[in-house]
């Protein structure tokens, strides 16, 4: 149970998804009935608030540290020792609120959610895209090469090899797109004379990878993983499963989940999973820019349904639903829609990690349908196989490949943006001395960053010149739903997302060109100072070298020099007469 839960009355429950662990964690106050429903005030009763019993095991621990913490013990004891003290506090009160919550009923939907039992969702096919910029071709190479993707490749009648295709288009000279391997795992059944048999996670069935190449600097790699029955079906039953309360971690802190957030938690993990999967996958066997910087890929996922069309304005979506389609990670829909006459009757909708706590970064995107609307309104759908799923997934999958590395460019120009920033903010601590070491460290980083944005920024900016979007690229318009209509002014200013997205990349390119200007004239700055540095560095070294040399001559021509009228003999009759 939250504490929101705990401090208002049942009537005035919010329709809106607030984020997960919103509210304050900490040791509830003793509830007052005036103030509370009759239902939650039960529930205290049957599980009381930490500390106002003996007999559990949190109440003693609990107690001997709140006694440390209050009165003069709190001035005496030292404050790492209070701090530890009030996070140990926190976490025995997260026992506390497990109790509580696994005594309410399960039916109810203030702490549980309920998926009708007809309604089913089908992962088909996730499209995950890594970017290879001029900084990042080599190990594009180096994959093609491990990997052995142009090995067969003769066996489909290709003529050129992937590697000469690709120098070839670099050099706008060659093909601006082509299939560049088709993989499935050892004991897969498929029939590819030209395919790869790999090691593959038994999620995936078969991976098809295209290449598509944007001007002569960029080369975008797009991963289309067709889910095996395992990997397709594996989110819908943890969908379905009962939840139990449980505790998470998270920030060094433990967290009381009751039903509701445990199903959230636990489905959108069994989702991330499926995408961290994908991801790893691009890692290991086709790492670029977003690689190298661990930054991770775009990735798109479909998720089919049985009975809900996310796309049928006339149904109402209540509570009830929201918050089963909130378990999958769907929450951006009660605003928003995002639509494109290329893939007509689904919408696309971006991840709030805010709202979805079980995915890990908003470089998610899911395209959710309703499967016999989209297949209604679907053409040409003959030659996808008898899987209607798969089939939609296929049939699409050209126009969903080419919107992502518009998506995708946008990502990339994110991580450069933070890059430059890590840069610039760790400077001072480490170049300050200004060794030459590390400024060519840094040199080399942002001659790096440098060659790949300007390269970019002539490529796209030609490419968008040339034509207006990549080749069979899906166009998405945002509206705003019904919904929102009558409360806002833009209700009827559609946004016609691709144009958005590369008008922003526009200005993107525009800031950190002026950036990497600014950062290059400091880094001649900073090289001229520690070139000065390191000639007086020198100097120094020389002196002491010189001082070295004449301490050693001196002592070699006085250990050399004997006899009666020697130096040394001189020396030793002066003090001898002395003393």
């Amino acid at each position: 149970m939250t504490a929101e839960e705990q401090t208002e009355p049942l009537e005035v429950q919010p329709e809106t998804p607030v984020a997960e662990g919103d509210s304050s964690v900490g040791v509830a106050p003793s509830p007052q009935r005036d103030l509370i429903s009759a239902r939650v005030s039960d529930a205290f009763e049957k599980v009381p608030p930490i500390g106002d019993r003996w007999t559990r095991w949190y109440d003693l621990p609990y107690k001997l540290l709140w006694f440390l913490q209050t009165n003069w013990r709190r001035k005496i004891i030292p404050k790492p020792a209070h701090r530890a003290f009030r996070r140990w506090s926190i976490n025995l009160s997260q026992f506390n609120e497990l109790e509580r919550d696994r005594i309410w009923d399960p039916t109810d939907r203030l702490h549980d959610f309920q998926v009708p039992a007809d309604e089913h969702v089908y992962t088909p096919a996730i499209w995950v895209i890594e970017l290879f910029p001029p900084s990042a071709f080599a190990r594009l190479e180096r994959a093609i090469d491990r990997n052995g993707w142009d090995r067969d490749r003769w066996m489909s009648g290709a003529q050129d090899t992937n590697v000469n295709m690709l120098l070839k288009s670099r050099a706008r000279r060659g093909w601006s797109w082509w299939r560049m391997a088709s993989i499935q795992d050892i004991n897969g059944t498929y029939m590819m004379p030209d395919g790869v048999r790999a090691q593959l996670p038994p999620e995936f069935s078969y991976i098809d990878l295209k290449s598509i190449q944007v001007g002569s600097g960029l080369t975008a790699v797009v991963a289309h993983i067709q889910l095996s029955e395992l990997g397709a079906t594996q989110l819908d039953e943890v969908w379905h499963q009962p939840h139990e309360p449980m505790l998470t971690r998270r920030d060094g802190r433990l967290h009381a989940l009751d039903r509701m957030w445990a199903g959230f938690h636990v489905t959108q993990t069994a989702r991330e999973r499926l995408h961290q999967l994908a991801r790893r996958w691009m890692n290991e066997c086709c790492d670029g820019f977003f690689g190298e910087f661990n930054s991770p890929q775009t990735l798109i996922d479909m998720l089919i349904l049985d009975q809900h069309d996310p796309t049928d304005v006339s149904e109402d979506r209540g509570r009830d639903q929201s918050d089963a389609f909130r378990a999958l990670g769907i929450t951006e829909t009660r605003v928003r829609h995002y639509t494109s006459p290329e893939i007509p009757k689904m919408h696309l909708v971006p991840t709030s990690p805010s709202l979805a706590r079980g995915i890990s970064t908003d470089r998610t995107w899911a395209l959710w349908g309703q499967r016999q609307a989209v297949l209604d309104s679907a053409t040409y759908m003959t030659g996808y196989g008898d899987d209607p799923n798969r089939a939609i997934a296929h049939r699409y999958g050209d126009a969903i490949e080419s919107f992502l590395v518009t998506l995708a460019v946008s990502d990339l120009l994110e991580t450069v943006e933070a890059r430059y920033a890590l840069l610039r903010d760790r400077a001072r601590a480490q170049h300050g001395r200004f060794k030459a070491k590390v400024i060519n460290d840094l040199r080399e980083q942002l001659l790096t960053l440098s060659i790949d944005v300007a390269t970019l920024q002539r490529d796209l900016e030609r490419s968008w010149k040339s034509r207006p979007r990549f080749e069979e690229e899906a166009e998405f318009t945002i509206e705003y739903s019904p919904l929102y209509r009558p409360n806002s002014d833009r209700a009827d200013e559609p946004i016609h997302m691709n144009t958005e997205l590369r008008k922003r990349q526009k200005e993107w390119f525009e800031e950190l060109t002026a950036a990497d200007r600014d950062y290059r004239n400091i880094l001649s700055t900073v090289a001229s100072l520690g070139a000065s540095v390191d000639a007086a560095r020198t100097g120094r070294r020389a002196l002491r070298v010189a001082f070295v040399s004449l301490a050693v001559a001196f002592v070699t021509v006085v250990a050399t020099d004997v006899g009666d009228s020697s130096l040394l003999h001189e020396v030793m009759e002066f003090l001898r007469s002395r003393l």
